[in-house]
């Protein structure tokens, strides 16, 4: 499965399956959840409402649509990836690295920061503001994206504001080691008020640069 396919797929597991109410969640919360349960499954229902910020009840209607889906298995022990929600998790797996809590306090997004990491994805993105108004859009208070090129993390071309990271910062080898980055992959750091919604924001920018 590509990573749209993947992409296309997660949006529309977040659409209700019936007429009523909008459901409170989104297409960062299912992404996260097949993640989530793929990393550490089984896993139940009261634990994975934990990780995403939930309350169980948008946490069971998110599985529901997953089991309908055809991508979870729930029985007494918790939620586990079918085949088919394996070839999902993987496609998404090999585009999005974990989300790592760091200090990056320099960059002046917020007091919680967190980072991801999107292989291969330099192509995709022009000068991050989608990835900034997507963190926006869940609850983040801003983001930075940066492009591992020729050994240093630079802002994409184009920015007012330009940054960039080498050897010598900090937050340079925090990020080396933490996601180890290679030539063309994207970092991108969000900012927001809590660890959670840092979290948060940085899947929803991840999202953006999947193509």
């Amino acid at each position: 499965m590509s990573s749209r396919n993947a992409l296309q797929t997660i949006v529309a597991l977040s659409r209700p399956t019936n007429p009523g109410p909008i459901p409170a969640f989104t297409s960062v919360h299912i992404s996260r959840a097949v993640l989530v349960i793929g990393d550490e499954g089984p896993i139940g229902r009261i634990e994975l409402s934990r990780k995403l910020g939930l309350g169980e009840g948008a946490v069971r209607t998110i599985v529901k649509h997953l089991v309908s889906g055809g991508f979870v298995n729930s029985a007494k022990e918790g939620c586990v990836l079918t085949p088919q929600g394996l070839t999902l998790y993987k496609s998404l797996r090999s585009r999005i690295s974990d989300i790592h809590l760091l200090n990056a306090r320099q960059l002046s997004l917020d007091r919680a920061n967190a980072a991801v990491l999107i292989r291969k994805s330099h192509v995709v993105v022009r000068r991050g503001i989608e990835q900034r108004d997507a963190a926006i859009r869940a609850g983040a208070t801003g983001a930075c994206t940066l492009i591992y090129h020729n050994g240093k993390l630079a802002m994409p071309k184009g920015e007012r504001e330009e940054r960039s990271l080498g050897p010598s910062d900090l937050l340079f080898k925090d990020l080396r080691s933490l996601l180890g980055p290679s030539e063309g992959d994207l970092i991108i750091i969000v900012g927001a008020p809590s660890s959670g919604l840092a979290e948060h924001g940085a899947m929803a920018a991840a999202l953006t640069a999947l193509a």
